[in-house]
């Protein structure tokens, strides 16, 4: 206890040279992105790809099951007007509910869900990734509360601790295991940590169950809304590892994994500056005045945004190139499935503060609406790809869905007179300019390697 009391303390002194935390967000999640990158290279030559495509679908499972229950509890505890200590219970309450139903499915449903994707030898590691979901529900909501209050630097601190114990663990484990329980073993120190850290090192509510009526309709007015959106999620973000698992070798669903764990680095920065520096800062703006909110919309995120779409247009062009330089023979064709799945968060930097925005302006239907577009994109386009050129096309489908919902989301803006096309150009541009260094410097490297200059690797 003492080691917390002074790590608050060395928070406390250095906390008012941080603003408001997003130069550090960013700084930290690029160190992230650096470390992942190493300790991938380093889990990677000590694990096979198969393993990957073991916890591709471990993953896939758990986050169908979280999806289908959704509640939206993040964003309702951040934009809700009060949020006193009685209605956090109430939602830690609720949250707690739902978590051991999801431990309970997880856990009997083990071999279903193996069968489901022609992988009947994992059923046993499906069952044991179930428990984090207890973990998980008996954690308090310091997290939710600390992020709607904008302590993103202490949140951003803490994140960055958990994930060094997380890649230190999960490359000890591998060199020991040599298998996916590696990376199993590795969810659990996550799990414990975000328990341990939201009783000790940050102040949340207290917690008690409590399940007040009044709280629980307010919460179902916003819940009834969120779970149609989160089911449409679910398909359009699940059914590729689906269909990887079902008509590709388990080697190159592996890929595919790798691939979605490098973009996911990607995603997580620029979604987790959009939830924490931009949308209550947005919030508190809308709060004093729509003009205050007008006046800071593209002007309070766009050198980080910018800046983000310089950096996925070179992934875009250059994913290839990435996983050459960074993995052995084993993982060569991951760069492509790279590269596709950077055009989703791409689009985000434009869509997702549009989305929470325009949740903010009060239309909460925004989610659910923009995934309706997003589907009917797929039911359109999914069969015609499918039957005309295969699996992989179908696969090009739910990548491009994100772009397929971009129109709808620059008229809502417009509707609300928050657009910009100015702003909204530029994205595109510093995307454009990044990807063709990218490619630029892929072509180049291939060029040398075809006509022997530089040896194969």
């Amino acid at each position: 206890m003492s080691a917390v009391g002074e790590i608050r303390s060395v928070v406390a002194r250095i906390r008012p040279a941080l603003g408001d935390g997003s130069s550090l967000l960013i700084v930290s999640h690029f160190l992230q992105l650096l470390l992942r990158v190493g300790s991938s290279m380093i889990v990677t030559r000590l694990l096979s790809p198969e393993a990957y495509g073991v916890i591709g679908i471990v993953s896939s499972v758990s986050f169908i099951l979280v999806m289908i229950s959704d509640m939206g509890l993040r964003a309702y505890i951040i934009r809700h007007e009060h949020g006193g200590d009685e209605l956090m219970q109430s939602v830690w309450t609720v949250r707690l509910m739902r978590n051991m139903v999801i431990f309970s499915i997880m856990f009997v449903g083990a071999g279903v869900f193996a069968d489901m994707y022609k992988a009947p030898e994992i059923a046993t590691a499906i069952r044991i990734c179930a428990f984090p979901f207890i973990i998980e529900a008996f954690s308090s909501l310091a997290y939710q509360t600390t992020e709607r209050n904008r302590g993103v630097v202490r949140l951003t601190v803490l994140e960055f601790i958990r994930f060094l114990l997380v890649t230190i663990t999960t490359i000890v484990a591998a060199f020991i295991l040599r298998s996916y329980w590696a990376i199993i073993v590795a969810m659990f120190v996550n799990a414990f940590f975000s328990f341990f850290s939201s009783y000790f090192l940050l102040k949340g509510p207290p917690v008690r169950f409590r399940l007040d009526p009044a709280h629980i309709r307010d919460l179902w007015g916003f819940w009834r809304i969120i779970i149609p959106s989160s089911v449409i999620t679910l398909i359009l973000t699940q059914t590729n590892t689906v269909v990887m698992a079902r008509y590709f070798p388990l080697e190159e669903l592996g890929k595919f994994t790798i691939a979605t764990t490098l973009s996911a680095a990607v995603v997580t920065v620029s979604g987790e500056y959009v939830i924490r520096v931009f949308f209550p800062r947005f919030a508190e703006a809308n709060r004093k005045g729509a003009e205050l909110a007008k006046d800071m919309y593209y002007a309070a995120r766009r050198p980080v945004t910018l800046f983000f779409a310089f950096g996925i247009g070179g992934l875009i062009g250059g994913g290839e190139l990435l996983v050459r330089i960074l993995y052995n023979s084993e993982y060569l064709g991951a760069g492509f499935y790279l590269s596709l799945l950077c055009l989703a968060p791409l689009v985000r930097l434009s869509s997702l503060p549009a989305e929470q925005a325009i949740i903010t302006k009060g239309f909460v239907k925004v989610a659910l609406v923009s995934n309706a577009v997003r589907l009917a994109w797929i039911a359109v386009a999914g069969p015609v790809a499918y039957l005309n050129f295969g699996p992989m096309a179908l696969i090009i489908v739910f990548c491009l869905s994100e772009a397929a919902a971009a129109p709808y989301f620059l008229w809502k803006l417009k509707q609300y007179d928050l657009l910009n096309l100015r702003e909204e150009f530029f994205i595109i541009v510093a995307m454009l300019i990044g990807a063709a260094i990218g490619y630029g410097c892929f072509a180049s490297i291939e060029a040398m390697i075809a006509a022997g200059t530089l040896p194969d690797f």
